[in-house]
């Protein structure tokens, strides 16, 4: 995987939580602002979905496996857009905090894709 790559991730995962923990905080719901910055992250853990399956197609391979890699990949990307739809339902400060929690999660799972790759 690209360190750099991870590291931005991370890092907007991270900055979504914030914002989006500051509204809830604040009582907001998301509002769409927030799903802008829902999809910015979306889109660079799909960028880092498709680097990662473009250097599998090259024979690299994870240290820990490549089927736990791949989860771990699909999981990153779903995180966020799935907590997004579940904020349009939770119209209120759970909503927000739905997504904060997102964001976090999301920072975890990329220092788990770093170190299954062999960081």
């Amino acid at each position: 995987m690209h360190d750099v790559l991870t590291l931005v991730t991370g890092v907007t995962a991270l900055s979504l939580a914030a914002w989006c923990g500051w509204a809830a905080y604040r009582d907001q719901p998301t509002k769409d602002w927030h799903f802008i910055g829902m999809a910015v992250v979306t889109l660079v853990a799909l960028v880092q979905l498709i680097v990662g399956i473009v250097q599998l197609a090259r024979g690299e391979k994870p240290v820990q496996g490549t089927t736990i890699f791949v989860a771990y990949l699909l999981g990153s990307f779903a995180c966020v857009p799935a907590a997004g739809f579940l904020s349009l339902g939770e119209r209120s400060r759970w909503g927000s905090l739905t997504v904060s929690a997102s964001g976090v999660v999301l920072a975890v799972l990329e220092v788990r894709l770093y170190d299954i790759w062999g960081g």
